[in-house]
C-alpha cells in the first residue's frame, strides 16, 4: 500500500519487518519481498540496492516462463535503466519479450477468445518497456527490434484468428464427438449473443452457466482440433518470413502506439512509432513519430465547425501528413508499394487521402494497401470480382426500418446515433431511423451495371432486408459480395460518455450504449429496427433488425470476397492500441471476410452512391478491388472536396 502511495520509507520499514518475520519462521518464500524492496530502492534512486534485491528475487525461481518471473525480469531491466547500464537493460528486456511471445503462443492452444482478451488486458501493457527502450535506442539493439516487432504481429493476429477455418476442419474431420461439440459451441455462442441484447435483470438464470459451458467447449476444441493448432502457427510469423515476401520496391509500415515509460517519471504520454520492413533490411527499423496529444488536437480542432469544413481542413492541410509521413520520408525512396497497418487514432484516418503536395495524395503517389496486420502479407493475394467463380452481389438498400405496410420516406443522411437530425432524435440518441432515399438508387444502379457485365445480383430492400437474411449467409461456400447501404451505429465507452439523461431511455439502444463489450456497441440497422431501437420492451424477439458486431463475429462469411459498409462511421469502434478497432471491421475480419470498405464519418447520400457507382464499374471492367477503389476516389477527388470522397477506406 505504501508503495502505491509513494511513501517509500514506510514501505521499506514494513517490507524489512516482514522479511525479518519470515526469516524467524524459516519461511524460504521471500522472493516477492525481495522484488518489492527492489522497487522501493529503484524509486528512491538507490539503484545498487535495487539490483542486489532484484537478482536475489530470481535466485531460485524454477519456472522461468511464468508471468511472475517475467515481471521480475522486467524489474531487473528497469533497475539497469536506473544504473544506466544499457547493455544489461537490453538483455533482460529481450528475455522478457521472448517469454511474453512464448506465453502468448501457448495460450492460443488452450484459451477461449474471452480468456485471451482477459490475458491481453492483464499483460499487454508489459510491452511498453521494451518499445520505450527502442525510443531511446532505436538502432543499436537489433534483436530487440526484431522481438518487439514480432510481438506486435502476434498481438495484432491474436483475436483475429478466423474460427471459420477451424469450423471447416472440424466439419470435415472423422470425429463425431468433435463435430457435436463444435455444433454446440456455435449454438451456445449465438444464444449468448441474443441474451446479451437483454437487460441484465431480464437474462435467464442459466446465463452464467451457459457462458462457462461455452468457454470450456472452446478450450476442448482448441486442444483437440488440428486446425486450432495450425491457427496458432499464424501467430508466430517471423519478421524475416514477412520480409521474404516483399519485392525490392515494397515496404511495410507497422504503426504502434504505447505509453512511454521512463523510470524518472510516471508513464503518462502515449507515443506513436513505426516498425519499417523493407526487402534489404537486416532488422525492422524503429522510427519515432509523435505524441498522441498532437494528433488528437488535429482531429478535434475546429470541432465546432460543420463536418465538411473540419474534414476538408484535415485533408488539405499537411499537419496530419507531417506527423505520420514526414519522419518516414527516407523509407519511401525507391518504393512504389506500401503496406500499412494502423494503430490507435490512426484507425480514424484515411491515409490514402493525406496530402503529399498540393496536387497529390499519399494514395496517388504510392500503391497503398491498408492491412489489419502486417502478417497478412505472408498470404497476400490481389482480389478481384470474378464472375467465372459464380460470384453473386447481395445488395441491401432502400430499407424499411419500420417494417410498415407503407414506408414513411423521411429523407435522412446515413447517421450515427449521436447525430442531431430534426425531430427524429432526442438529446440522448435517435428514437428512430429515417428512410434513406439514396440507398435505393444506389443498389439499383449497382444491380444494373452488374447485370450489364454478366454478374449475378440479388437486391434485398424494404421489408426483405432483414437481420436474418444476413445470418443465413453463415457457412455459405459460393463466393459473394455484401453491399450494405444503411445506417450504422457506434457508441463510445459507457464508463466515460453515457449521456446525463440515459436512465430515461428505453428500447434496445439503451442496452447497446451501456454494454461493457465494445462489439455490442457498434452495428448495422436493418428492416424493422425502429420497433425495438427506442421503444419500450414489448417484444424481445431475437431478430430485431439490429445486427451487432458481436453477432457478425460469430458468423462464417469466409466466402465473402468483399463487404461494403455504405453506412455512417462503420469503421469506428473502441480503439485498443495495436489490437485494432473493436467494432464492425474486427467483426467482419473475424468472420473471415477478405476485404472491407467502411466509413469514418457521416457520409452524404448522393456522393456515396456516385463513389460506389464508379467503384463497381471499375471492378466489373476487370480492375482489382484495390485498383477500383483508388480510381473511384481519384475520380471523386477531381470533382469534390475530401469530405465527399475520403470518408471511405479499404481494409484488405
Amino acid at each position: 500500500m505504501y508503495i502505491v502511495l509513494e511513501q517509500y520509507s514506510n514501505a521499506e520499514f514494513y517490507l524489512k519487518k516482514a522479511l525479518e518475520i519470515k526469516e524467524k519462521l524459516q519461511d524460504i518464500n521471500v522472493y516477492t519481498l525481495y522484488a518489492n524492496l527492489a522497487v522501493v530502492y529503484q524509486k528512491t534512486d538507490r539503484c545498487e540496492d535495487a539490483e542486489k534485491y532484484q537478482l536475489k528475487s530470481i535466485e531460485n525461481d524454477k519456472n522461468k516462463l511464468s508471468e511472475s518471473y517475467k515481471l521480475k525480469i522486467l524489474g531487473i531491466a528497469l533497475t539497469y535503466n536506473c544504473l544506466k547500464n544499457t547493455q544489461k537493460e537490453f538483455e533482460y528486456l529481450l528475455t522478457s519479450s521472448n517469454i511474453l511471445k512464448k506465453n502468448v503462443f501457448d495460450i492460443a492452444t488452450y484459451m477461449s477468445n474471452n480468456e485471451i482478451q482477459q490475458y491481453i488486458q492483464q499483460y499487454f501493457h508489459h510491452r511498453i518497456y521494451p518499445v520505450s527502450f527502442l525510443i531511446r535506442n532505436p538502432i543499436d539493439f537489433k534483436n530487440l527490434n526484431i522481438s518487439c516487432f514480432e510481438e506486435e504481429l502476434m498481438f495484432k493476429n491474436l483475436l483475429l484468428r478466423n474460427q471459420n477455418r477451424i469450423a471447416n476442419s472440424i466439419i470435415n474431420s472423422s470425429s463425431n464427438e468433435l463435430k457435436a461439440n463444435y455444433k454446440k459451441f456455435i449454438n451456445n455462442k449465438k444464444q449468448i449473443s441474443e441474451l446479451n441484447e437483454l437487460p441484465k435483470d431480464k437474462r435467464p438464470l442459466f446465463y452464467d452457466a451457459l457462458f462457462l459451458e461455452t468457454e470450456n467447449i472452446e478450450k476442448y476444441l482448441v486442444e483437440q482440433s488440428n486446425e486450432f493448432s495450425k491457427s496458432k502457427n499464424t501467430l508466430s510469423v517471423k519478421w524475416d518470413k514477412l520480409r521474404g515476401k516483399l519485392k525490392s520496391d515494397e515496404v511495410v509500415i507497422d504503426i504502434v502506439d504505447f505509453v512511454y515509460y521512463d523510470t524518472k517519471r510516471k508513464p503518462d504520454s502515449i507515443v506513436y512509432a513505426a516498425f519499417v520492413v523493407g526487402k534489404d533490411n537486416k532488422s525492422p527499423k524503429f522510427i519515432s513519430l509523435f505524441e498522441e496529444k498532437e494528433l488528437a488536437f488535429l482531429l478535434d480542432r475546429n470541432n465546432n465547425q460543420k463536418d465538411i469544413k473540419r474534414i476538408d481542413k484535415q485533408y488539405t492541410n499537411s499537419a496530419i501528413s507531417d506527423l505520420f509521413l514526414k519522419p518516414l520520408e527516407k523509407e519511401f525512396q525507391g518504393i512504389t508499394t506500401i503496406y500499412l497497418s494502423p494503430s490507435g487514432l490512426g484507425h480514424q484516418i484515411d491515409f490514402s487521402a493525406l496530402p503529399m503536395s498540393e496536387t497529390q495524395t499519399f494514395g496517388e503517389k504510392y500503391k497503398l494497401h491498408i492491412l489489419s496486420s502486417p502478417a497478412e502479407i505472408v498470404n497476400y493475394k490481389t482480389a478481384s470480382l470474378d464472375k467465372n467463380l459464380n460470384l453473386e452481389l447481395l445488395l441491401y438498400g432502400g430499407i424499411d426500418y419500420n417494417k410498415s405496410n407503407s414506408i414513411d420516406k423521411i429523407k435522412s443522411e446515413r447517421i450515427a446515433p449521436n447525430t442531431i437530425i430534426s425531430d427524429l432524435v432526442t438529446r440522448s440518441g435517435i428514437k428512430e431511423y429515417g428512410y434513406l432515399n439514396g440507398t435505393n438508387d444506389e443498389v439499383e444502379q449497382i444491380k444494373l451495371k452488374a447485370k450489364q457485365n454478366g454478374f449475378k445480383t440479388n437486391v434485398l430492400k424494404e421489408r426483405e432486408a432483414t437481420e436474418e437474411s444476413i445470418k443465413q449467409l453463415d457457412g455459405r461456400t459460393t463466393p459473394f459480395v455484401l453491399h450494405l447501404a444503411t445506417h450504422g451505429f457506434f457508441f463510445p465507452d459507457p464508463k466515460q460518455e453515457l449521456p446525463k439523461d440515459f436512465s430515461f431511455e428505453e428500447g434496445k439502444s439503451k442496452i447497446y450504449k451501456a454494454s461493457d463489450n465494445p462489439m455490442m456497441r457498434s452495428g448495422l440497422i436493418l428492416a424493422g429496427a425502429n420497433k425495438y431501437w427506442g421503444k419500450p420492451f414489448e417484444n424481445l424477439t431475437k431478430e430485431d433488425g439490429i445486427l451487432t458486431a458481436s453477432e457478425i463475429s460469430n458468423l462464417d462469411l469466409s466466402a465473402c470476397q468483399l463487404v461494403v459498409l455504405s453506412a455512417c462511421e462503420t469503421g469506428l469502434g473502441e480503439i485498443k492500441g495495436s489490437e485494432g478497432v473493436f467494432g464492425l471491421q474486427r467483426a467482419f475480419k473475424m468472420a473471415g471476410v477478405k476485404n472491407i470498405i467502411m466509413s469514418l464519418w457521416k457520409v452524404p447520400d448522393t456522393q456515396t452512391a456516385e463513389l460506389f457507382d464508379i467503384f463497381y464499374g471499375e471492378c466489373f471492367a476487370g480492375k482489382t478491388i484495390h485498383e477500383a477503389f483508388q480510381m473511384a476516389q481519384a475520380k471523386m477527388k477531381a470533382k469534390y472536396s475530401p469530405y465527399y470522397w475520403a470518408g471511405f477506406v479499404l481494409l484488405e
